[in-house]
């Protein structure tokens, strides 16, 4: 295809932009190689259900990281913003083993470089997720032992960290049985996450928290609205409280407000 004449009659285009109206004919070697994104990249045999089944939980992840940008977003909470920065320390430490230890995948994924990356040991969705569980099965468990928890949110507790720990070992499993990643591989990858959860939690809340006062009272931090819940034991029900609170006062002045415009009648 002859390239596309701009308006003044001229083909000449900075290279940035050329080939936005300079089509190639498909097969030429100059072509661009063009790679899917990987994390979002889940194979599953046609027809099998099960394996349909473990696609969506090989997805949970990114579906986590999804969620909790979104939770940072909108509570700004500094123990969930560390939370989540442990994920990119899981991530440096999966990537860089990855090339100390060079173990490829097995051969089916093997003869599909093109889509995902070459090295599969420590797994990174089982290191990342076992991350996720840990740390927050740590928290929601020490949480629930605070003085005046009752018993029943205990038990709701435990069920939560039984849920995470199930969904955890099918992340692990779907790595497997979709061909993405050795049982070897899958179980390195739960164990170091299972580890920086631990070394991760300590950290936070028992050597970063002295710093936490410090760091939420500066100008940046009270522009970005950071806060720290942490000293709350019962955040949710805390919140429910003190909003249900202040949307009725702000309902009560609104209809005194309606009152007071409303003309009164003339005899």
């Amino acid at each position: 295809m002859p390239p596309v004449l701009l308006p003044n009659g001229s083909s000449t285009l900075k290279p940035a932009y050329k080939h936005l109206v300079d089509l190639h004919p498909p097969g030429v070697l100059s072509d661009p190689i063009y790679r899917p994104l990987s994390i979002t990249f889940i194979e599953y045999q046609e027809g099998d259900k099960l394996g349909f089944f473990l696609a969506w939980f090989s997805m949970l992840p990114f579906i986590y990281i999804v969620s909790l940008c979104t939770l940072i977003l909108f509570r700004r909470d500094i123990q969930t913003i560390m939370y989540f920065g442990g994920f990119f320390v899981s991530g440096i430490i999966n990537h860089y083993l990855k090339i100390v230890f060079k173990q490829q995948r097995p051969e089916r994924t093997r003869d599909r470089m093109d889509f995902y990356e070459i090295y599969g040991m420590p797994s990174a969705h089982a290191q990342s997720f076992f991350y996720f569980m840990t740390y927050l099965a740590i928290f929601v468990i020490l949480k629930s032992q605070m003085p005046g928890s009752p018993n029943i949110r205990s038990i709701r507790h435990r069920l939560f960290v039984i849920v995470q720990f199930i969904a955890a070992i099918l992340v692990a499993y779907s790595r497997v049985y979709l061909y993405y990643h050795t049982i070897a591989q899958v179980v390195v990858g739960g164990v170091l996450g299972t580890i920086l959860g631990c070394i991760w939690y300590y950290f936070v809340n028992y050597q970063f928290i002295k710093y936490v006062p410090f760091i939420i009272d500066r100008p940046l931090a009270k522009y970005l609205l950071i806060r720290d819940y942490s000293p709350i034991p019962h955040i949710i029900h805390f919140q429910y409280e003190s909003e249900y609170s202040e949307a009725k006062r702000c309902r009560e002045r609104y209809a005194n407000y309606m009152k007071d415009q409303t003309p009164s009648d003339i005899p």
